[in-house]
Order: structure tokens, then sequence, then C-alpha cells
């Protein structure tokens, strides 16, 4: 692996580069040759594949391109290699079980594609104008994808989140329209050296900003697409959203708030009370959900809520931060693909779909008790030591009261977790009900992400040195 910096950048661009080419491949080679059709699927994760085969060892510096717009670092590489990761996963649960009519599957491929594109640019960015290109890039397809099966809670889905994402895109462009008129450069570096509290403006557009990446990262209160759109969206993009869409807002959110952290001051209280807020509500209402994707996606609140927590962690932080993303990604996603396995209808199952699943598929059932236990932080799996992290840099640096408040909401996430591990085990199947026959594709992701939330928990150093790493720097 070349750590010459030139040839690094060459094979990280040659990345993203590819991912585009296979967008436009999945979307028009089919039309051409009608033997390509229906193969979208295998075309696109061989060309996922592929690319991971140009990820090298990133040289320990941070490489500037466009003027400070994108930036090139080990912090890049770790994040990029996680968004690829979670996207093989995406496609080969919509192998499992098509998330696209059909007909649509280049459709479904392309747009995928182009989403993550603006994922990989958005983590990358240097300056807010970048990052509000690669959230658009980012936003814009996702829309279309929650509603490409064209069904009623699809299209509903879609609109909702249409509608909303549209009003954080408009907050957002208005806080940098702000910012840009009272600073020369909005460059992260150079937001850091004039932090909000200088003026009263430049307040407002730091708040306009944050709100905008709130919505993205799903904090309330701009969680309110969350619930309807992870119901109504196909299984697979359900699972995207929940995992690298989320990656995308916590990481500029954790840009704005490292800009502002030094001075402290009101942009700093309204993180805490915003962490406190997102950490209190979705647990409460995660309490009284029946369908088992509504509850994964106030599951995907609350966890926002606790990423934020991390946030006060100090020089920690990030490292907290990026050690729960992938951490939180193997429980969500497994937890979406059993749902993908079990589910009847477009809404997915209900949580009383899942009894007397530990009689018919043990494996089945043991696998979604991980996840549920490592999402609650039950150790010795990995959400524990996510939670673990992410709380003792908190407290580390002087917020012992905002971590008690996430202490004590993660208790309370412990029933409703385990209520969907006592309906597998302890409450029999519906007379005449039989789980459906599982996907072998989806079983195999089932399978390897439970063995990641066991890994991740009991051998967990290899991967706390990566994030540790990629943390040093931002």
């Amino acid at each position: 692996m070349s750590s010459d910096p030139a040839a690094y950048a060459a094979a990280a661009f040659s990345g993203p580069l590819l991912l585009v080419l296979a967008a436009f491949a999945c979307l028009l080679l089919p039309l051409f040759f009608r033997r390509l059709r229906g193969t979208q699927g295998i075309m696109a994760l061989g060309a996922v594949l592929v690319t991971l085969t140009f990820f090298s060892a990133a040289p320990q510096a941070q490489i500037s391109f466009f003027s400070g717009a994108l930036l090139l670092s080990p912090l890049s590489s770790y994040l990029w290699a996680f968004a690829m990761a979670v996207l093989a996963l995406v496609i080969a649960l919509s192998l499992a079980r098509p998330a696209a009519p059909e007909g649509s599957e280049g459709e479904f491929y392309f747009l995928v594609f182009m989403a993550l594109t603006g994922l990989l640019v958005m983590v990358a960015a240097g300056d807010l104008f970048t990052a509000f290109i690669a959230l658009e890039l980012l936003s814009l397809p996702v829309y279309a994808l929650a509603g490409i099966r064209r069904t009623r809670p699809g299209l509903e889905a879609a609109y909702k989140y249409f509608m909303l994402g549209g009003f954080g895109s408009g907050m957002t462009v208005m806080g940098i329209a702000v910012l840009n008129a009272l600073y020369p450069s909005l460059s992260f570096d150079a937001l850091a050296a004039a932090p909000a509290a200088a003026q009263p403006l430049a307040l407002a557009g730091f708040l306009l900003v944050i709100s905008g990446f709130a919505f993205k990262t799903a904090l309330v209160p701009f969680h309110m697409w969350v619930p309807d759109a992870y119901e109504g969206a196909p299984t697979q993009i359900s699972a995207f959203m929940a995992s690298a869409v989320k990656t995308g807002g916590v990481i500029l959110l954790w840009r704005l708030f490292n800009a502002n952290v030094h001075s402290g001051g009101p942009v700093i209280t309204i993180f805490w009370w915003l962490t406190a807020v997102t950490a209190v509500f979705a647990n409460l209402a995660a309490l009284a959900q029946t369908g088992l994707k509504r509850l994964l996606a106030y599951s995907s609140v609350a966890h926002a809520g606790y990423l934020a927590v991390a946030f006060f962690g100090g020089e920690r932080g990030l490292e907290a931060v990026l050690y729960y993303l992938p951490v939180y990604a193997m429980a969500t996603i497994g937890a979406f693909a059993v749902a993908l396995i079990l589910e009847k209808d477009e809404k997915g199952p209900k949580i009383d779909d899942l009894a007397g699943l530990a009689k018919t598929r043990p494996w089945l059932a043991a696998a979604m008790a991980a996840f549920m236990f490592s999402l609650a932080g039950v150790p010795p799996l990995a959400g524990f030591f996510a939670k673990f992290y992410a709380f003792a840099g908190a407290v580390n640096t002087g917020y012992t009261g905002l971590v008690v408040v996430a202490v004590i909401m993660s208790a309370v996430s412990v029933y409703y977790y385990l209520r969907v591990t006592v309906v597998m085990y302890m409450k029999p199947a519906a007379n005449g009900h039989e789980a459906p026959a599982a996907p072998g594709l989806a079983e195999a992701v089932v399978f390897l992400m439970a063995l990641g939330v066991l890994a991740a928990g009991m051998l967990s150093r290899p991967l706390l040195a990566l994030a540790a790493e990629a943390s040093r720097w931002f």
C-alpha cells in the first residue's frame, strides 16, 4: 500500500468516479443490451467490491483539494470505507428481495450510487458550500428511493421526507448565506477561528445551519419525517437511511459543534438541549410502537441523541463517534434485515409477528436478540462499549447532568428492546402463522451483522484503534 500522497489521492478519487460510472452503467446498459436486464444488482455489488480495492492506507497527512473544499485524510478514508460497506450490505439485501418494482432496478441502483457519492463528498467536505452541495446530492436520490415502489405508503413517506427535507435544506442555505455575509471564508477551520458568539447575526446563521443538518441526523424536533419515512420506504432503504444518511449529518454537526466548542456560549447550550430532548422524547415515543420498523425508527432517533452526547467528550469525542457509528450500523442493518425476512406487506412486520420465532427460526431469533441487546447497550455486546465511550468522555469534561439523562433514557429503552425478545421467546405463534421463507442472502447479512456486534464488543480494541487514528486527523 502506497503512502505517497499523490498516489493515494488518485486511488481515492477513483472510487467515487467508479461509483458514478457504475450508476450510469446500471441505468443505461440494460436499455441497449436485453441480456443485462435484471442483472443490475449483481453489476452494482461487483462495482462496490471493485471500488473497495481502490482504498489504500492513507498517508499520515491531510490533503486539501479545490482550495480546501475537499479534504482527504485517514478520517475520510475511515468514513468512506464505512459508507461503502453499508452500501454493499444494502445491495445484498436488495438482491435477496427486490426493493424496486420490476423494470425499475436500473433507476434504483442509479439513485443508490448517486446518494452514496453525495455522502462521500459530504464527510470529506472542508467548507459549508461543499457540504451543502453534497447534502443535496445525497438527499434528492433518497427522496426518490423512499417512494420507488410507487405504492401509497411509499409515496406518503417520500412526500413527507421531501417536504420536511426541503424545509431543512432551506434553513441550511439561509444560514450559509448569513455566515457568508459575515465571514470571508466558510471553511470549518475559519469558522472555528470566528465563533458564533462574536455577534448575534452570526449566531443566527449557525443555528439555521445546525437546524438544517439536524434534519439529516434526526435530532428532536427535526425528526418528524423519520417514523413515516422508515415505515413506508423499502426496508433496504430504511436501513440505508438509518446508517449511512445519519452518518453524514452526524459528521457535519460535529464540525459545527467543534467550531463553537472553544468559545462556549449559546450554541453549545442549544446542542445540550437538543441532545437531552432527543434522548428523552425518542425513547418515550418508542414505548408505544407496535410496528417493528417504527420502533427501529424511534430507536434511530434515540441513538442520534446518544451520538450527540459524545460531542461533549472533548478530544476523545470524535473517537467515540467514529466507534459508535459502525457499531450502531451493524445492529440496525441486522435488525432491518430480520424485518425484511419477516415482512409480508410494505410497512414491515408488527412486533407481535415475531411471536414464536425462537421455535421456528432459533438462529434468527438469537441474532435479533443480539441486535436488540446491542442497541440497548447490554454487555458484552458492542453497543455497550459504544455507549460507554460516548458517555465517559462527556463525564470527563464535566457534562455529568447530560450523561445522567442519557443513561436514564437508555435504561428506559431496555423495555422496548426487551419486549421484542420476549415476544420471540415467550409468546407462542398465532395459529396458522408461519414465518415466511428467508432469502439466503438476507440470512447471510443477518449472520454477518450478528457476528459483528459480538466481535466488536468482545474484541473492541482493533476498531477502537482505527477510530482513534482517524479522529486525529479531524
